[in-house]
């Protein structure tokens, strides 16, 4: 893992905030993390999926650790100004078990040590992962048969209802 920070170029340090939102509408959404942290802030926007994956791996990494680290408290977040603002090429995590904090190592370009990294606790990256579940399955509706999304005003031929 510090091999990894060492390519980093930005480290904002350890997060109060980290959100996933989606901008536009259901269909046209674009996905982005939202972290505020000591020392900055970021966007960082993702696939719809890497996101979805990002929340599992996360799910699954907390799982197989067994320390807690309460949670810091929040700073009041103006997503308005960020200091980073970065389409994500690649993404690592990692734990630091010497003091408790998660590490999200974000990959910008191709280019070694274009890349930013931050740092969450416990609590943070599990709040995070849940809200990335809510935020990405609240998009179209699915069909109840079939479960394909369903594009409002469009016609849906399901397969299962014949």
């Amino acid at each position: 893992m510090s091999a990894d920070r060492a390519r980093a170029q930005h480290d904002i340090g350890l997060c109060s905030v980290l959100q996933a939102e989606a901008i536009g509408q259901p269909g046209e959404r674009f996905f982005r993390l939202y972290a505020s942290a000591e020392a900055g802030s970021a966007l960082l926007w993702l696939e719809k999926e890497e996101l979805r994956e990002l929340a599992h791996t996360i799910k699954r990494m907390l799982l197989s650790s067994v320390s807690w680290v309460p949670t810091p408290l929040p700073l009041s977040p103006d997503d308005s100004i960020v200091d980073f603002d970065f389409k994500v090429s690649s993404l690592a995590l990692g734990h630091d078990r010497e003091n408790g904090r998660y590490m999200l190592l974000a990959q910008i370009t191709e280019e070694e040590g274009d890349a930013i990294v931050i740092w969450a606790d416990r609590d943070t990256m599990d709040q995070m992962a849940d809200q990335v579940f809510e935020t990405v399955d609240a998009g179209r509706p699915r069909c109840p048969l079939c479960g394909v999304a369903v594009s409002e005003g469009k016609a849906h031929a399901c397969p299962r209802y014949n």
